[in-house]
């Protein structure tokens, strides 16, 4: 209880005791003590439960955590300059109902000994680890568990959110100052906190210095959540840090959106969107008053994630030995409650991979749901408590209305293909369940993967994090599993034995799925169609081997081999090489595909690498920012285009990248290699040197429909 009231009650009790001594009568000094009461009861100190005062409110019909990105125009409020100094910043203004650390004040200087604000102060003003319901969290586990445990932690699965210790943070903090579209942030640290320092959207008058409480990715990039001072709500930096060239890039550069999108704080997102996959156990206990007070079991995605919770677990190993031993190993495994995926059905397998990587909609978000999260537990029917959708579901519609699309297939776009199929990575249960080797056989997501390294892989344990293939799903042994190898042999592909043509993988799992500044394979188990995937405006298995052939080229093959009909095809489809269409008069999607290819090994065994890079400089001022970093790696995968790091996203000016592109075009042409090519089909004509016109043409009929990619 609070010192002051304590002071005032025995005040109070003081001048009770003398007005009843001075008047010498029982009734006035009853009468004061009454009065006394009454004033003491209003001024009493009451502690604050946010669940219990306010009460959680039933959240907003919502779009599916997949599909329906949080669109918000908030941005941050706080922090304000008590002064005009252009140099003094504070730090977000602390919610005083809900915490006891103290706001920075810009005229004060913080102790030499004390920091201002430490990781462990901001704690109040962020989401924290609460396990409830029976989940114990994964250091639970490393007992009886080290080697499951040890590869679990090497895996990127364990580090997909963390707190923003100095430790496990990647972007370079040290006094970094960046400008991106009339925008500056400085990136600093001090006493172990990062923080960035940047003008309030609001009042461009003013800075804010925003501390970064946690992280999400630790593979390709990395994202930052700093505290907003608003209960437990984090918004996110504008900017992020590419693992892969260790340099800061705009978020929206990162991912295939139309150009002109300018980047907000995105507040709230992890709290409602993110945490719902990116974390175990996600609480998201939005309240009353609009605020949030997120919970999570753990950070990451964690054991309990994919076994199940395991208090109960704990309890039934924690029984004397001797009467589970009595029952026999068989029995006691039956009666264990975890779950391991490896021993259910195909469905319930796969389910357990689904509740993230699909597109995924919960059906009942109420009250319960903000409080204890999603009921969906490891082993359970996924389909209880979530509606998998598909692109003829019709709750898009009602998506389309919630976000205010202007039509259905401009929704439908950002995730599926025209013919359904999925098209953005992180989806890939959608893909599973629509295969056939799923549909008619037993393939599941462990047909492939292995969640925890064998302890016969000999692979470099970060080599094994990267997909977490299992060893035989390397080479074709994942799909002889079910498949005849002597039937699949080379009188079934085609192409010779052990070559890049005869990986089952690249006829059936092309990688026309996109996400994180690449192409992945697709999870949806097809063959190759030329006419199928043109018409889904979708490139072919293999003209993504066979860059330098024609679509007719590829359709002529299909039919002599497989009697698959070959589609019509315009001139220039039948006369110029498809990844040369799909750079330069496709849409935005199906250049991000074909320019990742282009620095595909296995592309550049079958079609050669001497002849892509004047293409690919076409593509280094290209307006969507995603494509010009994918065309600058493909670039240095080609000769003479190692040392190509040129910024062609936050710090150059279009002149300045076309510039670099002619540069790099110049070079290439004046190596004696370029001018022995003389292959129409490839608009490079050997002495002549490109065929400028046909290209310019190509370019000229580019299709301009805006593009953005749900990932």
């Amino acid at each position: 209880m609070a010192t002051w009231f304590i002071a005032i009650a025995i005040l109070a009790v003081a001048v009770c005791v003398f007005l009843g001594i001075r008047f010498r009568s029982g009734v006035v000094f009853l009468s004061a003590s009454v009065l006394c009461l009454a004033a003491l009861a209003v001024l009493m100190p009451r502690e604050v439960n946010p669940i219990a005062e306010q009460s959680l409110s039933d959240p907003p019909e919502s779009a599916p955590s997949k599909v329906g990105e949080l669109r918000s125009s908030e941005t941050i409020r706080q922090g304000e300059r008590s002064n005009s100094s252009p140099d003094q910043t504070v730090s977000p203004r602390p919610n005083a109902a809900s915490t006891t650390v103290p706001p920075a004040s810009a005229g004060e200087q913080p102790s030499d000994d004390t920091p201002d604000v430490t990781l462990a102060k901001l704690e109040v003003f962020r989401p924290i680890e609460v396990p409830t319901d029976g989940f114990v969290g994964s250091d639970a586990c490393v007992d009886c568990h080290p080697n499951n445990h040890a590869t679990w932690a090497a895996s990127y699965h364990s580090t997909m959110t963390q707190v923003a210790d100095p430790e496990i943070v990647l972007g370079d903090f040290d006094d970094v100052s960046i400008t991106n579209l009339g925008h500056q942030y400085k990136m600093q640290m001090k006493d172990g906190v990062c923080s960035v320092v940047t003008t309030d959207p609001e009042d461009p008058s003013k800075l804010i210095d925003a501390p970064v409480v946690m992280t999400t990715g630790s593979h390709h990039m990395q994202v930052y959540w700093f505290a907003t001072g608003e209960q437990r709500l984090v918004g996110m930096f504008p900017l992020i840090h590419l693992n892969e060239t260790g340099e800061w890039i705009p978020r929206q550069s990162a991912f295939l959106v139309p150009p002109g999108i300018d980047s907000s704080f995105e507040m709230g997102r992890w709290n409602d969107v993110c945490s719902g996959c990116h974390s175990t156990q996600r609480k998201g206990r939005r309240l009353a008053s609009g605020q949030w007070d997120t919970h999570v079991g753990e950070f990451g995605i964690s054991c309990e994630a994919c076994h199940g919770p395991g208090a109960d677990h704990l309890a039934f190993h924690a029984q004397p030995s001797r009467s589970l031993e009595d029952e026999g190993s068989a029995n006691r495994l039956a009666k264990d409650p975890i779950v391991n995926p490896a021993n259910l059905s195909k469905v319930r397998s796969g389910q357990v991979c689904g509740q993230c990587h699909s597109v995924i909609d919960p059906k009942r978000m109420d009250l319960q749901f903000q409080e204890h999260g999603h009921q969906y537990r490891p082993g359970k029917d996924l389909t209880e408590t979530h509606s998998v959708w598909h692109r003829d579901s019709p709750e898009f519609e009602r998506t389309r209305k919630t976000l205010n699309y202007p039509d259905l297939d401009t929704l439908l776009n950002e995730t599926y293909y025209p013919d359904g199929m999925i098209r953005v990575s992180g989806r890939e249960y959608n893909g599973l369940i629509d295969s056939p080797c799923y549909l008619n056989g037993e393939m599941t997501c462990l047909s492939c993967h292995d969640l925890h390294q064998d302890a016969s892989d000999t692979r470099p344990i970060k080599e094994w994090a990267n997909d977490q293939l299992s060893e035989k799903a390397l080479a074709n042994d994942a799909c002889t599993q079910c498949h005849d190898s002597q039937q699949y042999g080379t009188t079934h592909t085609h192409h010779a034995p052990e070559s890049v043509g005869s990986n089952c993988y690249n006829c059936h799992m092309p990688h026309t799925t996109y996400g994180l500044l690449k192409a992945i394979r697709s999870h949806q188990i097809s063959s190759p169609d030329v006419g199928k995937d043109h018409a889904a405006k979708r490139p072919n298995a293999c003209n993504l081997c066979h860059l330098d052939q024609t679509l007719a080229w590829s359709a002529d093959h299909l039919d002599q081999w497989y009697d698959i009909e070959p589609p019509t095809l315009d001139p220039v489809e039948s006369s110029i090489a498809a990844s040369i269409i799909w750079l330069t008069r496709s849409d935005a999607g199906q250049r991000a595909i074909a320019a990742w290819h282009m620095g595909w090994e296995h592309a550049q065994i079958a079609s050669g690498n001497e002849w892509q890079l004047p293409f690919l400089t076409a593509l280094v001022d290209d307006d969507y920012e995603a494509i010009r970093l994918i065309a600058r790696r493909s670039i240095q995968s080609l000769p003479g285009g190692a040392d190509f790091t040129f910024d062609v996203v936050t710090s150059s000016t279009s002149d300045e990248r076309q510039l670099k592109a002619l540069q790099l075009l110049q070079s290439w042409l004046q190596r004696k290699r370029s001018k022995e090519i003389q292959r129409p089909e490839l608009l490079i004509l050997g002495e002549e040197g490109i065929a400028v016109d046909q290209l310019r043409a190509l370019i000229d009929q580019r299709d301009h429909t805006p593009v953005s990619l749900s990932e």
